[in-house]
């Protein structure tokens, strides 16, 4: 079936040709047979170097600043007794890229909705976007507007060349995975242990030229504590507290007093203020996934409920939570228990490193101390990195 310009749906070369030299007839018409309308430019999901549904063709002509490396910024501390500087660490600026290209109609008329799409996909001042390249493999790098865009008509037919300028805050381009939403690739790591035999050990390749940021995913039960280790770089984390598991408990009571319900448990269920947990089988209003809003006793909980006062009485269900799950991000240096901040640093020995995984194999390991048979999982989330 035709798109609305009527090219069909896979257009062969001389389609595509033909599409590009009747746009640019008001002039003497180039021979573009050698053009290849690859669509390998994508920036906020808008695709370039294409012909689209209606007719239009997209051309980037460079990106400045993708393809060398960032700006480096070296810090300047005088010696203070003799001659010369420190000789300090520095680091890489933010990454300045200038997207250029052309658009080219096949009517006049046409433009101003084809400018249009495009300024919407480039609204990049409150929300940035990913600026991609199919490269082998596609590059990535996130990025927000950084001066006003510049359009120019340079002919009558409606041709007309633009100019956008970016600045992407971290100036590493990642490799995109597009098997995963969030373009990375995934390693997991079961912990080691006996029974069943697991040696806890995995590699994480990164095939770029510059050391990258990962983010560490750590799936209950845990005993702790434990160890994640990049035994390629000597850098290690350790968990020092435990991670719960998939827990259930049998009800043995319930109770509405002031839109506050309290439930009681046959054993002591381990729960902790802030826990999301499913409750079955008590019937309306406390079945459902429920937040723990209070912890009286270690056989009791709270949370807040719509509904008349009950006293309290004998009743039966089961409440079931977990198991729990610490993310590490190594990146900006954030730790999160089960989706929540508060608390979960506290998950960590105070002094560790952020792993970081540098080019090449990076040979990683994973030990739960506590426990020669755990079943605690590990994931490593990874985009692969170069600077230019």
């Amino acid at each position: 079936m035709p798109t609305p310009s009527g090219l069909p749906i896979n257009p062969t070369q001389a389609q595509e040709t033909n599409i590009v030299n009747t746009s640019l007839t008001a002039l003497p018409t180039p021979v573009f047979t050698g053009l290849k309308l690859n669509q390998d430019i994508i920036l906020n999901g808008f695709t370039f170097n294409c012909i689209d549904d209606y007719g239009v063709l997209w051309v980037i002509t460079n990106i400045k600043g993708w393809w060398n490396p960032p700006a480096p910024e070296m810090p300047d501390i005088k010696r203070g007794w003799d001659d010369g500087i420190y000789d300090v660490k520095g680091r890489f600026n933010a990454r300045d890229l200038t997207l250029e290209g052309s658009i080219l109609v096949p009517s006049p008329s046409m433009m101003p909705d084809a400018r249009r799409r495009l300024v919407k996909a480039i609204t990049l001042v409150r929300t940035g976007a990913w600026l991609k390249t199919n490269e082998s493999p596609t590059k990535a790098s996130y990025v927000r507007l950084s001066g006003e865009p510049q359009f120019e008509t340079v002919n009558a037919r409606g041709r007309v060349n633009f100019s956008i300028g970016l600045r992407s805050a971290d100036p590493i381009k990642y490799s995109w995975n597009s098997a995963d939403p969030d373009g990375y690739t995934v390693v997991a790591i079961p912990a080691k242990s006996t029974s069943p035999s697991r040696t806890g050990l995995a590699t994480a390749t990164n095939v770029g030229d510059y050391e990258v940021s990962c983010y560490i995913s750590v799936l209950g039960p845990l005993t702790g504590p434990a160890n994640i280790v990049n035994t390629t770089t000597n850098e290690a984390i350790t968990i020092v507290g435990s991670l719960r598991g998939l827990t259930t408990k049998t009800v043995n009571t319930k109770a509405i007093s002031n839109s506050l319900a309290t439930i009681g448990t046959t054993a002591a269920h381990g729960l902790v203020i802030g826990d999301t947990v499913t409750i079955s089988a008590m019937g309306a209003p406390y079945d459902g996934v429920q937040v723990i809003d209070g912890v009286p006793t270690t056989t009791s909980f709270q949370f807040v409920i719509s509904s008349a006062n009950v006293s309290q009485v004998a009743a039966t269900g089961t409440v079931t939570y977990g198991p729990d799950l610490l993310e590490i991000d190594t990146y900006n240096r954030d730790v999160f228990l089960n989706g929540e901040f508060t608390n979960a640093r506290l998950k960590l020995e105070v002094y560790n490193d952020w792993i970081k995984l540098q080019p090449g194999a990076n040979a990683l390991s994973f030990y739960d101390n506590g426990n020669a048979n755990s079943t605690a999982a590990l994931t490593v989330d990874f985009r692969s990195g170069w600077l230019a």
